[in-house]
């Protein structure tokens, strides 16, 4: 389904029956990254799964966005939608998203579940692996153009220049939240929080996260002992199991 907020069009999906969850995906993913997760959880919370603005089949942003303006478009669709007691599950940027949301909105959140959350600003060493996905955004399939009739490739090179375009617009997305720090935010965060980590978790080490239990003053940290960054992907039954004990 599509839905209007503000200036954009955001695809979403709404499924199962219960407490309101929210999930935000990370960067370069979409609402599939969680159809495992989802799947385990429907029969207990009503899930709200959202493409973010640039990513899935919500439109591109009209301008460079940054995590204020994330959640502005969220804060936004929980309005709309009266989604009352909302529980927020981000991972990885959509963490960082929803430390935004909670910070600023914070009568939209009932309790927060940050799983592999960015949110503090990384090492450069850190940012190098976190970057890594612009090269989803930037690559496409080139034919062998020379062979095409003068109309197709004109098209053709409009394309290129669009897609161009598009990735730029998304690269300096990137960037911009990259450089946010929300450590303030963490401190003023009132929501209970439960913080889910890997602990080989190399894109964002388990030292944020601890970093972010120290700073989040109702929050508990479980770690995830021989998991890497995509808890919720490689093992959905344990997060499952969590996210209903915190709920």
């Amino acid at each position: 389904m599509y839905q209007k907020i503000g200036s954009q069009n955001i695809y979403y999906q709404k499924l199962g029956k219960g407490k309101n969850l929210i999930l935000l995906h990370g960067w370069g993913h979409d609402v599939s990254s969680f159809w495992g997760l989802t799947d385990l959880l429907k029969g207990q919370f009503t899930i709200w799964l959202i493409d973010l603005p640039g990513f899935g089949r919500s439109e591109l942003p009209k301008k460079a966005f940054d995590t204020k303006d994330y959640a502005q478009i969220l804060s936004g669709f929980i309005k709309k939608n009266d989604i009352k007691n909302s529980i927020v599950l981000g991972h990885s940027f959509g963490g960082k998203v929803a430390i935004r949301l909670a910070g600023h909105y914070p009568k939209l959140i009932n309790k927060l579940i940050l799983i592999g959350s960015s949110g503090i600003k990384p090492d450069p060493s850190i940012k190098r692996l976190l970057i890594y996905p612009l090269a989803k955004i930037i690559h496409f399939f080139v034919p062998d153009i020379f062979n095409l009739k003068t109309q197709i490739r004109k098209k053709f090179y409009r394309r290129i220049e669009s897609d161009y375009e598009d990735a730029g617009l998304m690269k300096t997305s990137l960037i911009r939240t990259l450089n946010e720090d929300l450590t303030s935010d963490l401190s003023h965060i009132k929501a209970e929080t439960l913080i889910i980590w890997g602990g080989e978790d190399r894109a964002v080490p388990l030292k944020y996260g601890k970093r972010m239990y120290q700073l989040i003053k109702n929050s508990n940290l479980v770690v995830l002992e021989e998991m890497g960054h995509y808890l919720h992907i490689h093992d959905p039954e344990r997060v499952a199991y969590y996210v209903k004990d915190f709920s």
